[in-house]
């Protein structure tokens, strides 16, 4: 579990080796668009959409993070899973 801006910073690195490892990590990434341990800055439009680019077929988006079906069913996917999984939650204003 990380934060969008922390996962820019280092989080991304880890992708590449569990996937040469094929370890079926499970990765949440909470997206609030902020870069909230060092104050707030904004992490800039589009960013960290252009850094999972690569990664499509394994992000899962949860657009609504208030709807608790719509979590369930994303979260419960990603679990069951055997490979690599990338949850992306929205939590943007």
């Amino acid at each position: 579990m990380t934060g969008d801006y922390a996962f820019l910073a280092a989080g991304h690195m880890g992708l590449i080796e569990a996937q040469a490892r094929r370890i079926p990590l499970k990765v949440l990434i909470m997206d609030n668009g902020c870069a909230m341990a060092t104050g707030g800055q904004p992490v800039p439009e589009g960013l960290l959409e252009r850094a999972l680019g690569g990664w499509t077929s394994f992000v899962h988006r949860i657009d609504k993070p208030a709807d608790p079906r719509a979590v369930r069913e994303v979260l419960s996917r990603a679990q069951a899973s055997e490979k690599l999984e990338i949850v992306h939650a929205v939590f943007r204003r």
